[in-house]
């Protein structure tokens, strides 16, 4: 209002558009048009997925079965997985297939873009989720609390479809899950996220590509006839890319850039393991190893110098005896460090209390333990000390030079564990299960300590390693593992155990079936054996030739062999020895067809051994005893020495032996149902051991 002129005026200033304005001295009735509500907006905002999709078909029905279900609550489902599995991919995929479904908006945040300072601030994706649903900027609370009620209170009855990726905790999605029963959350995360499982998530893991679906992925990539051309190569790349989707994009983006380039000749360059992750680049950028360094960045303390040790391992596989000892804490006290990598996806659980790296990571962790400066060698020698251990307990009284690298101070070898330490195995067939379980790492950490030079841990795995392969007869570890016990002892200028180890290669010979090689490697280890001054190591390679001469037929050298090894243990006082070429000999008299001087001598043996309390070599004898015996018309003694091996071997996990008992007494049993159900036995155990050539 304003005067003019001396004259009351109403005026309104700026009115624009539509506005209604009414100026009258009285109104009576005045009807106004009505005001349009405002639209309620329905946000998408997915990003779009990958170009290039290849199966997940299990995933993705799994997620459709969690996410369109019906209940009271919004639907959570946790996707996780190693960085670069393909995680956002798959979770963008589907949320694009099903998004027309979810009728009341799709909102997306990547909290990794968020993320400053080393956190995210949930009360700005809050204000983000709020404006796309419509609110307005003076409407929007500033606090954490008040901003969560509001977002519920705008989707309450939305079909709405909320996608988090890059999610590091539970704590950022809480505020943002809906409480509509009609919403569903999609979170992403290289994180189980467990304390989200604990309120009712479900988990999906995702694992990286088999070896058709990553051949597959390249294939879509290339849209070219590369693949088909080169098939065996194609599969080398996927393999030694371990299935991870982000190592095979940025493969194929390199051959899509390189259309005259092979990929046989991107498989070669992959193929060393010390340049594989720099090698998968993209414009310079170490694309691979980016994702797993912002991993192990996010690690505390304890769990990285985990992360860098268990990268110093040898082989592929963790247990958490083998994570004590890396720790220096022992299992128990170490478990909650596991639980950090496994939780990171750094780390996969295989089985009962194993753990793994994906083959990539296990390059990353390597890489890392070396810039630390951190080597093999602790855990290498831990696991040393861990066969040792079992092959005292499965194996009891034999030389062991590690022990005793001169001719021994008393006439026997011993069985216990060195002064001051208590046994790490109760029962023989508890170290027999260990040395199975553990046989790819022993052999990884023979390989590492060649590879470094530490011989003297060598050669002393080859003779501690006997005890595995004396039971279950892996040919060809056991030949590699003797053949580097030769060369590290040779090195070490070890003159007893460059002897010992040419006497394992025999016997490793003579094991896989290979007569003639066994034959020709005799002498060498004849002529090491006479070298090298120690007579019970001597007297070991007298035997293997005398095994070698009765394996191709020739009985009388056989006989002549074990009774000159039996001559040198006795000479040295060594009563174990002279039972165990006394057992020899009877074996060599039964095949020569003397079967009475072949029972006498396999007496004595089982005498000698039961003397000095060796009840494996116990086992063997009767078994020998059972199958000369019936030859001599004495059934009834065979049954009883060959029930007794039995007893002695049911409880050392000795299934070649117990298989070859059970086979003899099958054969002296006059009921064909009893005879039925030894062989079945037997061959229910042949059947866990690996091929023989013996």
């Amino acid at each position: 209002m304003a005067e003019s002129d001396g004259r009351v005026m109403n005026t309104m200033d700026g009115v624009q558009g539509a506005a209604l304005v009414v100026q009258a001295g009285s109104i009576g009735t005045l009807g106004l048009p009505p005001v349009p509500a405002p639209p309620v907006l329905v946000p998408r905002q997915l990003p779009a997925g990958p170009a290039v999709f290849v199966n997940r078909r299990a995933e993705l029905e799994t997620l459709e079965r969690l996410l369109t279900r019906r209940g009271d609550q919004p639907a959570v489902v946790v996707l996780s997985g190693l960085g670069g599995v393909g995680k956002t991919g798959l979770g963008l995929h589907w949320a694009r297939a099903a998004g027309p479904r979810f009728d009341g908006g799709q909102l997306y945040a990547d909290l990794a873009a968020l993320r400053h300072r080393g956190g995210v601030d949930v009360g700005d994706v809050l204000g983000d989720f709020l404006r796309a649903l419509g609110a307005k900027e003076d409407a929007i609370p500033a606090g954490l609390e008040q901003r969560a009620s509001l977002y519920r209170t705008m989707a309450a009855g939305r079909r709405l479809l909320v996608v988090l990726d890059n999610v590091e905790h539970a704590a950022q999605v809480t505020p943002l899950i809906p409480g509509s029963a009609g919403a569903a959350v999609v979170v992403i995360s290289r994180r189980r996220l467990t304390g989200l499982l604990v309120a009712g998530a479900v988990p999906v893991r995702l694992d990286p590509l088999d070896g058709p679906q990553g051949v597959r992925l390249i294939r879509e990539m290339l849209a070219d006839s590369r693949v088909d051309e080169e098939p065996e190569a194609a599969g080398e790349v996927a393999r030694l890319c371990g299935g991870l989707p982000i190592a095979l994009r940025v493969c194929a983006a390199r051959l899509v850039g390189r259309s005259g380039q092979g990929i046989g000749r991107l498989s070669a360059a992959l193929a060393d393991e010390e340049r594989r992750l720099e090698r998968l680049t993209a414009e310079g950028v170490p694309i691979v190893e980016a994702v797993f360094d912002a991993a192990y960045a996010g690690l505390p303390a304890e769990a990285a110098a985990l992360y860098r040790g268990l990268g110093a391992h040898p082989g592929p596989e963790f247990s958490p005896d083998a994570v004590g000892a890396i720790t220096g804490r022992g299992p128990d006290a170490s478990a909650g460090t596991v639980e950090v990598l496994l939780e990171a996806s750094l780390l996969e659980e295989v089985g009962a209390d194993r753990y793994r790296f994906h083959d990539l990571v296990r390059l990353h962790a390597r890489a890392r333990a070396r810039e630390a400066g951190e080597t093999g060698c602790p855990i290498v020698e831990w696991y040393l000390a861990r066969a040792k251990a079992a092959d005292r307990a499965a194996l009891g009284r034999r030389l062991r030079l590690a022990d005793d690298p001169g001719e021994g101070a008393g006439s026997e070898e011993g069985a216990g564990p060195p002064a001051g330490e208590g046994p790490v195995f109760e029962r023989p067939a508890d170290a027999a299960g260990w040395l199975e379980r553990e046989r790819a790492n022993l052999l990884a950490a023979v390989r590492l300590a060649a590879d470094e030079g530490w011989d003297a841990l060598v050669w002393q795995f080859g003779e501690a390693l006997w005890a595995l392969y004396d039971n279950r007869a892996h040919l060809a570890d056991e030949l590699e593992v003797a053949r580097l016990g030769v060369a590290a002892a040779r090195r070490c200028g070890n003159r007893p155990a460059e002897a010992r180890m040419h006497n394992q290669v025999v016997r490793a010979l003579l094991r896989a079936g290979e007569l003639d090689a066994a034959a020709e490697a005799v002498p060498v280890a004849l002529e090491a054996a006479a070298e090298c001054g120690h007579h019970r190591v001597e007297s070991a390679v007298i035997e293997s030739a005398g095994l070698v001469r009765l394996r191709r037929g020739d009985h009388d050298a056989a006989i002549a062999a074990f009774r000159r090894s039996r001559e040198i243990n006795a000479a040295a006082g060594n009563r174990r020895g002279v039972a165990m070429q006394t057992y020899h000999l009877g074996t060599a008299l039964g095949e020569a067809g003397r079967y009475a001087a072949a029972a006498g001598e396999l007496a004595r043996a089982m005498a000698g051994m039961v003397e000095i309390g060796d009840e494996l070599s116990q086992a063997k004898v009767g078994i020998r005893l059972g199958a000369v015996l019936p030859r001599l018309d004495r059934p009834a003694e065979a049954v009883d020495a060959l029930g007794r091996a039995l007893a002695i071997l049911a409880v050392r996990d000795e299934p070649r032996r117990e298989a070859t008992a059970l086979e003899l007494l099958a054969d002296l049993q006059p009921d064909p149902e009893e005879a039925g159900r030894y062989r079945r036995r037997a061959r229910s155990l042949r059947g866990v051991l690996p091929e023989t050539g013996a």
